[in-house]
């Protein structure tokens, strides 16, 4: 155990700050990041939270990556060039984003009361949030379960009211899919932020909103609780546009 906590320096600002005791184990990884359990001092007031420790530069695969970032405000114009000339000092800025932006929409929509994992803090390239699960498991993920129609439904309603609240704070998922829905406690929880783009500024947000919808339209059309994932971007979207959110 104090070995793989010795082996995570992305952690260490967590543990200094006596956030976490210790890292246990993986819990996951993934194309952009790896999460871990880890021992939650009591302060947090839970017995376990996880860190979502992101993979070096070169390892990640935010396939184009371009489609996310267009609309992000770099404020600082000296960065604003580096990152634009792609150097060294703008790469590492970069890089960083991801994480600083993953956090800022977790904290938005878990203050909105959507079903996301609570954020407790960011360091340069790791988040530290609620674990959903107990000391034997970690919360499956919606693609790997067999709902009956009844609780597809009623799963089906809950996310699409997430959705709604997403877009009402302006923010698109941009990645959802049955693969980015954990499911505990007879309830799905939304994860994965990363790449969540601001329909204010983002040029491609209607069609990842529609996307987003058709993903989880697909899915749910498998376990008896299909929508129309066209229709239901459209309705919403219109009214995000006239403020009826």
């Amino acid at each position: 155990m104090a070995m793989l906590t010795a082996e995570l320096p992305a952690v260490e600002e967590f543990l200094s700050e006596g956030l976490i005791t210790e890292v246990l184990s993986i819990i996951k990884s993934g194309k952009e990041a790896s999460a871990y359990l880890c021992r939650a001092h009591r302060s947090l007031g839970a017995r376990f939270v996880v860190a979502k420790v992101y993979h070096e530069r070169g390892r990640r695969n935010f396939a184009n990556d371009a489609i996310y970032q267009e609309g992000r405000v770099i404020l600082n114009g000296q960065v604003r060039r580096a990152v634009a000339k792609k150097t060294e000092i703008g790469r590492t800025f970069q890089s960083g984003m991801w994480v600083n932006h993953e956090y800022d929409q977790l904290c938005a929509l878990y203050d909105a009361g959507a079903n996301v994992p609570e954020p407790f803090a960011c360091a340069d390239e790791a988040l530290l949030l609620a674990y959903l699960g107990d000391a034997t498991q970690a919360a499956p993920q919606l693609q790997s379960l067999s709902p009956a129609p009844d609780e597809a439904r009623q799963w089906r309603d809950t996310l699409l009211r997430d959705v709604e609240t997403f877009l009402a704070h302006n923010v698109v998922h941009a990645d959802l899919s049955a693969f980015n829905v954990l499911v505990w406690q007879g309830k799905p929880w939304v994860i994965d932020f990363p790449q969540a783009v601001d329909p204010r500024f983002s040029p491609h947000a209607r069609r990842l909103f529609g996307r987003d919808l058709g993903n989880l339209a697909r899915w749910f059309e498998r376990h008896g609780a299909g929508f129309d994932a066209e229709r239901t971007a459209e309705s919403l979207w219109r009214r995000w546009e006239s403020g009826r959110l």
